[in-house]
């Protein structure tokens, strides 16, 4: 046990050793005292391009100086005193950089264009870097680049539409919201499985959200199994490998970059104002056999007249206009206006109320800054940086805050050894909006929207009210001060290693990694008043504590070799892991603290029944062993194979798992019957991959999760503990297999390049719950019974398009497809062993088929199941004698032939008969009654094409930038528009689309009639109908970057190395043909429309940037 702590000691000391001397100078450097004497002189020249044209605006550098010029009209250059034998570095977008050495005489230098594709070094496991060139997997590549073009709580919030076949759902526009991330369509029958986070080397557990943007230097994605099967029983849904910046050789560089912006609310529906408000829920409550009419004359509702003063326990601006005095003072002082009641010869006194003045804020100003240092010699190197962002939510009183340090630093302790050591903290503050209605934020903006615009939020004084209740129809400015919410996380992340050159093309690497986060929440209720006139308070002063926290650590050896033996390459790594998580939960809560001023959980009531605790923990290690070995005959014919063995500490007999991966690549293009094609398509490869990955549910109660959980259990007056589910020692790993083929082309130069993959992959062994008879004591138990399958292509495109002169233009774009096919469930003796699925008529009579669900050979959870809509009621023409619809909780019939239809099928609930602005439904069987089965296939969720394209114009310093995704081939469901417009609750508010919904004087009209609380009538809008469905394809302008970068010479007045200003607009909006304001954000599952109603509509925000390099 002393040695491991000399071992541990000894390696933070080496870290500390790369902190303190990254910059020192080798002891054996030595000063050429010939170079002190040496004459300064002028150096000209002129810089040119292949085809002999002046390169314009090329920047010509002295290496590790300030000293600089760029290049004239005539691609010239002067740069005066410098010493010969000085390096110069000239650069220029598209073509690669060259360094010369300036022996006095005039240069003339020949820019080449950049090929810097296929010489890409790119970052794979365990350190291994290789040239995308010789990749044999499938792997992409995101840029810090395209990270940091915007602002962003999350950098996975950076990859939408940047990688193929990679769907990052944006689910919600609140600050510091995380992405769900999924790559090739998941390996859950729900299509979701989130990819492995690797930072550095360590696995991440929570994903990207604890990374600053401008920390990253690069981040691959891992998509085949040929690359994934090294991480093993993790990697089944790729992996994602993130590389942090590290300090490089050269002077030192300060770097400041700073964003500030504003957020711009976009609710996506238009709402009706008071006075429309007014007009058709008045009319709708007439019109309506079912409404409660006494609700016209109310002073309880939003719409009713019942009072002609207001009192101190009003909630709506609305009275019965007489004309009094007091009525006059409200008219002439306070805003109110009067309209006709539009069913009635009464008028109507009313003021309107702006919900989006009193519970959103907008703009909403957002800030990022950042601030790094770096630099480093042959010996040693350092990056140091801080990090602080800001932005404030929609939702009053929300906002998320990072605060965000990070340090890596290397040193030569010998040529044969190097420590190096990387540190991470964050820090996150957030809320999500406002404390009074505690964490139920899913319904926030749709009830916003929604809420009465009559509602009462201030007196004539300008003093705030309650408004409603105090949930969610409340004025949340009124009292927020009452419900203090504190959230908080801070994380740490350090990662050590040893690496040691033993000989040639041999090192030895060992890593420690550990990574602890903890979680604390309090929150505290002082007193509040419950209704509007103030005189009900609740005092029961809750307070609540939670913490929570997670430690990981990682130890592994890892040997490399690589050697090139004449035509022959051979390389090979073998190494062993230790993965350990340990998580404990702590939760408590109290009531009735004697005052309302502490909220500290000792001073709660020690009365029995107001208070509580509980706790939680768990822990789960792995151990593994893997290997890559990888073989290259003339750089054109390449082998590797990869392998990873987990044995996992919660699975009991079947716990350990072996992955393999195997792949292989033939750049056909170096063959020499390949010559006479190489002028046009220069580079060409095949590849194809096989490999096999696995996963664990990630759910736990406990220590094992899927080996039964305990609860307590009342047994003759005591309480005892039982198992809660039936334990399976024989569960094993889930695993996927994954099939791989893929063809890489290079055109003219590589200015043009194209990728294209294929893929089938199949997911095994998945868990399922089997049914257990009642007389086991158990439901079911959790067995190893299911089969998945993704099949798809990916293209990648990269083009340099346009070279003249000093113009330039870049394009990068992908495109993926993707089919989820279920091939096996458990057997429960059902066709296709459906689960969830619906029923419904084929139109061939009364025969009938399951749709929707899970079934064997289907897609699962991709079908929209609704009422097809034969027409829309415009006259008494239109009516149907014998129309009878008994689908709903209430019958619609027309005619003696409807009302006998309902009298045989036994009908004894509310019946209302058809009229004109009704909707008329399909009956697919023909029987003349429409029921549950009369449903069909209406729409899918699931997009068949998605991608991105990104592009820039670049003009001298000027840059533009735009980024964009796309969907292609799925339908959308508008369920918050049909919500609204169903008037559900009988009371709220609807969008302006029912200025053309069906009355006698617009027979015509887009929609139907609009009804009192449709759900208890004719359900014409709450039902699940095609009447909500449009196409879902989609085009969202994600970003769009004007930036100037101001020329060398003029930086280097200012002594800085470079300095570029711009403005970036994000979530610019859509090109659409949906009715949604999300049209990427699909949540419908058989029926279920709840998923998009209450979405947050992203914001679409404003950023000026500054950045600035000494």
């Amino acid at each position: 046990m002393l040695k491991n702590y000399k071992s541990i000691a000894m390696m933070l000391f080496l870290g500390s050793l790369s902190v303190g001397t990254a910059n020192a100078t080798p002891a054996e450097l030595k000063v050429d005292g010939t170079n002190v004497v040496q004459q300064a002189g002028t150096c000209t020249g002129v810089v040119k391009d292949a085809n002999g044209e002046a390169v314009i605006g090329a920047s010509v550098a002295v290496k590790g100086t300030t000293t600089g010029s760029i290049t004239d009209l005539d691609g010239k250059f002067s740069i005066a005193n410098i010493k010969e034998g000085e390096t110069l570095t000239i650069s220029y977008i598209g073509y690669t950089t060259q360094e010369v050495v300036w022996k006095g005489q005039p240069l003339n230098i020949v820019l080449k264009e950049d090929t810097e594709v296929l010489d890409e070094v790119v970052v794979l496991a365990y350190g291994v870097k290789q040239k995308r060139g010789k990749l044999t997997n499938s792997v992409s590549s995101v840029s810090d680049e395209t990270l940091t073009k915007g602002s962003y709580g999350d950098p996975a919030q950076a990859l939408v539409g940047a990688v193929a076949g990679l769907k990052v759902q944006q689910t919600s526009g609140f600050a510091g919201s995380t992405p769900s991330i999924t790559l090739r369509g998941g390996t859950s029958y729900n299509g979701t499985g989130e990819p492995l986070v690797v930072v550095d080397g360590q696995i991440r557990t929570d994903g990207l959200s604890d990374l600053n943007s401008n920390d990253i230097e690069s981040m691959e994605v891992m998509k085949d199994a040929g690359a994934t099967a090294i991480y093993g029983a993790r990697a089944a849904n790729g992996v994602i490998l993130v590389t942090t910046k590290q300090g490089k050789e050269g002077k030192a560089q300060i770097n400041f970059n700073m964003k500030v912006g504003a957020q711009y609310y976009d609710p996506g529906y238009e709402m009706m104002d008071a006075g429309g408000y007014i007009y058709w829920i008045r009319r709708a409550y007439a019109n309506s056999s079912w409404a409660p009419q006494g609700n016209l004359n109310s002073n309880a509702q939003g719409y009713g007249i019942g009072a002609t003063e207001l009192s101190e326990s009003s909630q709506y601006n609305i009275l019965r206009y007489t004309g009094s005095e007091y009525q006059q003072n409200l008219i002439n002082n306070h805003g109110w206006s009067v309209m006709d009641d539009p069913v009635s010869d009464e008028q109507i006194l009313y003021k309107g109320t702006d919900i989006t003045d009193y519970n959103m804020q907008s703009p909403a100003i957002s800030q990022e800054y950042n601030l790094s240092f770096s630099g480093g010699n042959e010996r040693g190197k350092y990056y140091a940086g801080l990090g602080y962002y800001d932005a404030d939510g929609i939702p009053i009183s929300s906002f998320y805050k990072r605060y965000s340090f990070s340090f890596s630093g290397s040193y030569k302790i010998a040529k044969w050894l190097e420590a190096s050591s990387i540190f991470n903290y964050n820090r996150a503050n957030w809320q999500n909006g406002p404390g009074v209605i505690g964490s139920d934020y899913s319904r926030y903006f749709g009830r916003a929207l929604s809420m009465p615009p009559t509602v009462r939020f201030e007196d004539e004084e300008g003093n705030l009210l309650l408004g409603i209740d105090r949930d969610l129809n409340s004025n949340f400015l009124f009292q927020n001060d009452r419900f203090d919410r504190d959230y908080q996380t801070d994380k740490f992340n350090m990662t050590q290693t040893l690496q040691a050159t033993l000989f040639d093309g041999f090192t030895l690497r060992g890593t420690m990694a550990w990574s602890y986060s903890e979680y604390v929440a309090e929150t505290f209720n002082h007193d509040y008043v419950t209704n509007q006139a103030g005189t009900a308070v609740n005092t029961t002063r809750s307070s609540q504590a939670e913490f929570y926290r997670y430690f990981n650590q990682t130890y592994n050896l890892v040997a490399n070799y690589d050697k090139q033996f004449g035509d022959h390459t051979v390389s090979g790594m073998l190494g062993m892991e230790f993965w350990d998580k340990q998580y404990k939960q702590f939760y408590a809560a109290g009531q009735e603290a004697p005052t309302g001023d502490f909220g500290d959980l000792g001073y709660t009531s020690t009365e029995a029944g107001k208070r509580s605790v509980d706790s939680a923990h768990n822990r789960e290690r792995i151990m593994s062993y893997f290997g890559r070995f990888q073989y290259d005959y003339l750089g054109r014919y390449i082998l590797a194979f990869t392998f990873r063995e987990d044995g996992y500490s919660r699975l009991i007999n079947n716990r350990w798992g072996f992955f393999p991966g195997v792949s292989a690549g033939w750049i056909f293009s170096e063959e020499n019957f390949y010559s006479p094609l190489r002028d046009i398509v220069n580079y060409g490869k095949l590849r194809a991959s096989f490999g096999v990955n696995g996963s664990i549910d990630t759910n736990y109660i406990g220590i094992y999760t899927l080996h039964g959980a305990y609860q307590s259990y009342l047994y003759n007056g005591s309480y005892g503990f039982r198992l809660n589910t039936l334990p399976n020692p024989d569960l094993r790993w889930e695993k996927t297999r994954t099939a791989e083929v893929g063809l890489d082309l290079g055109f003219l130069n590589n200015r043009f390049t194209l990728g294209f993959t294929f893929y089938d992959r199949v997911t095994s062994d998945k868990y399922a719950s089997m049914p257990l008879p009642p007389t086991s004591g158990w439901s079911s138990i959790t067995n190893n019974n299911g089969k998945f399958r993704n099949r798809g292509i990916e293209i990648d495109i990269n083009a340099n398009l346009l070279k003249i002169k000093d113009f330039s233009w870049t394009l990068g774009a992908n495109i993926a497809y993707n089919k989820n096919t279920v091939v096996q469930l458990p057997d429960n003796g059902l066709e296709r062993n459906r689960q969830s699925a619906t029923e419904i008529y084929t139109g061939n009579g009364d025969e009938t088929t399951f749709v929707g669900g899970l079934q064997e050979g289907m897609t699962p959870y991709d079908v929209i199941v609704g009422y097809g809509v034969e027409k829309m009621v415009r006259s008494e023409a239109d009516l149907v004698d014998g129309y009878c619809d008994i689908s709903q909780g209430q019958a619609v019939y027309y005619g003696p032939k409807g009302l006998q239809r309902l009298q045989e099928e036994g009908w004894t609930g509310n019946a209302y008969e058809l009229a004109p602005g009704d909707l008329m439904f399909e009956d697919i069987n023909g029987d003349g009654v429409i029921d549950s089965y009369d449903r069909k296939v209406i729409g899918h969720t699931t997009p068949k094409w998605n991608g991105g394209f990104n592009t820039t114009f670049s003009w001298k310093g000027l840059s533009l930038y735009l980024r964009t995704d796309f969907g292609l081939g799925f339908d959308s469901y508008d369920g918050i528009r049909q919500w609204f417009n169903g008037c559900a609750q009988g009371n709220y508010n609807m969008t302006t689309d029912i200025w053309d919904s069906w009355t006698p004087e617009n027979p015509n009209a887009k929609y139907p009639r609009y009804d009192y609380a449709d759900q208890l009538g004719k359900n014409n809008y709450v039902r699940t109908s095609e009447y909500w469905i449009t196409k879902g394809n989609y085009l969202a302008f994600r970003e769009l970057q004007l930036s100037y970068t101001l020329p060398t010479n003029i930086c280097n007045k200012f002594h800085c190395q470079g300095l570029t200003v711009s403005v970036t607009g994000q979530n610019l909006g859509y090109w659409t043909s949906s009715a949604t304001p999300i049209p990427d954000y699909v949540q419908f599952t058989d029926g279920n429309t709840s998923g998009n109603g209450g979405t947050y509509a992203l914001p679409r925000t404003v950023l000026f940037g500054l950045n600035i390099t000494f």
